[in-house]
Parts: structure tokens; C-alpha cells; sequence
């Protein structure tokens, strides 16, 4: 998996969306580039699955993303199918969840639905910016844009 977790960082700084992204334990940590606090994108396999979340310990910023989709009336699933048609991604967003886990972190996790796709580490990297250019439109995850 080492391999794997390897060129999802370089697509990851390759892609330019990113402020940095780095391989911790078994999984890629993205940080957002703009966000108006911490913030960072995660990618994990657990039980034979991926996974990505948007992930901050800033109670503010999470609700500022909330915000916005209650606003917006659009769901973050609506959102990220947006950006996944614009990508040429064949599978539509299933759930995403959003929660504050044991170390008080907000999450907003999805798995990523990669049936029928041959290379799954291409199929993981496409739905990770999919994922990011959906979240990084909401709330102030582009307070420091430009600056």
C-alpha cells in the first residue's frame, strides 16, 4: 500500500490544490491551501475500502461549511457529483458524513465509490479533487485566497 499512498501524495502536489501532503501511518494528509484555520483532506483504506474526509479541529470553520450548504440548500453529495460529472467520474458521491470524532476533530468523511474502476489509485486521486473542489467553494475554506 506504501506504493500507492506514495502517488496519491505526488498526484496530490502535482495537482497544485494542495498547501503541502505527506504520508502519516497508513494514511495521505493534504493540507487546504486557502482554509481560513487548519484544515486537511485524508485519505485512508480501511477494511478494503477508501476513504476521504475533510478534516479541522476548528469548531468555526466546520460550521461555516455547514453553513453554507444549509444555505445553499445543496448537499455536500450534490456538491461533490458536481465536481465528480466535471471530472469525467463515472460513480456519484454516496454518503457523506459529518461528525466530531473522540479527539474532538470535525469530519466530513465519503467513501470513495470505485466500482468498476480498473486503476483504483487514479480512481482514489480524481475523487480526492473532486472532493476538494467541492469543500473548498463552502464556508471559509477560501478566507486566505490571495493573500
Amino acid at each position: 500500500m506504501s506504493n500507492e499512498l506514495q502517488t496519491l501524495v505526488q498526484q496530490a502536489i502535482d495537482s497544485g490544490r494542495f498547501k503541502d501532503a505527506s504520508i502519516t501511518g497508513q494514511t495521505v494528509r493534504c493540507r487546504a491551501k486557502d482554509a481560513s484555520a487548519e484544515a486537511w483532506y485524508v485519505i485512508d483504506k480501511t477494511d478494503g475500502h477508501w476513504s476521504i474526509a475533510l478534516e479541522t479541529p476548528d469548531r468555526w470553520l466546520s460550521e461555516s461549511i455547514e453553513g453554507d450548504m444549509l444555505e445553499g440548500r445543496d448537499t455536500a453529495e450534490e456538491l461533490v457529483d458536481d465536481e465528480l460529472v466535471n471530472l469525467d467520474f463515472p460513480n456519484r458521491c454516496p454518503q457523506v458524513k459529518h461528525y466530531r470524532d473522540d479527539a474532538k476533530i470535525y469530519v466530513f468523511r465519503s467513501r470513495v465509490p470505485l466500482e468498476g474502476i480498473a486503476d483504483e489509485t487514479a480512481g482514489v486521486a480524481t475523487y480526492l479533487l473532486a472532493f476538494e473542489a467541492a469543500f473548498s467553494q463552502l464556508g471559509d475554506m477560501q478566507e486566505n485566497a490571495g493573500a
